[in-house]
């Protein structure tokens, strides 16, 4: 289950502590972020060897289920310090829930990944905007945005799927230097007139 506390300012509405509720979010990942070297704000996450890869899982459900078609974008904003190849980039996995009814996965019917293409250019340690799905409405952000175009569907992926969650994570495949920070990370939904926007801050 995911953990976020509130804390409001003039951008982010929630928070998640890399000490405190940090291990709902970054779950079976291997190995855990830490601060970061540099001071940056966010959490640092450096590969040393194998399969090791990040989880961030960013969304649990409320008292209401939203499905795939009222999750307007996703989003975070942090760097990629290292790059080897394609799989040096972080990426946005959504899942749906199962139905028991020809679920793609053992805990989940259908996962949606959004990957980066070739056409993004990506530069060492700058901070950017790694979206994905639609425009951010009210982005207050002003570092360039890398969107996430290219589209790997595992299951059916119907609209009227309900969400299980959200996460952002990294290529097990990815080579033994890669290193990524995350620094915010975010949502945006609606459904009818009904809008709800989370920017969570990762802090250590």
């Amino acid at each position: 289950m995911v953990t976020i506390t509130q804390k409001t300012n003039s951008l982010n509405n929630g928070t998640i502590k890399l000490t405190g509720s940090g291990p709902s979010v970054y779950a079976d990942t291997l190995p855990i972020p830490t601060a970061d070297t540099n001071d940056r704000d966010g959490w640092l996450f450096s590969k040393t060897s194998g399969t090791e890869k990040f989880n961030y899982y960013i969304y649990g459900q409320g008292n209401k289920s939203f499905t795939l078609s009222q999750l307007k974008n996703v989003y975070f904003t942090g760097s990629v310090d290292n790059y080897i190849s394609g799989t040096s980039t972080p990426f946005f996995v959504i899942y749906t829930k199962p139905t028991g009814i020809g679920d793609a996965g053992a805990w989940y019917h259908s996962k949606i990944a959004y990957v980066i293409d070739s056409v993004q250019d990506i530069q060492l340690g700058e901070i950017c905007l790694f979206s994905c799905l639609g425009d951010i409405e009210n982005n207050h952000y002003t570092y360039r945005e890398i969107k996430h175009l290219s589209l790997v569907t595992t299951g059916d992926a119907l609209p009227t799927e309900e969400i299980l969650t959200i996460s952002i994570q990294s290529d097990s495949s990815a080579a033994d230097t890669t290193q990524i920070l995350v620094q915010d990370v975010g949502f945006q939904l609606k459904k009818g007139h009904k809008k709800i926007h989370r920017n969570i801050k990762l802090t250590v």
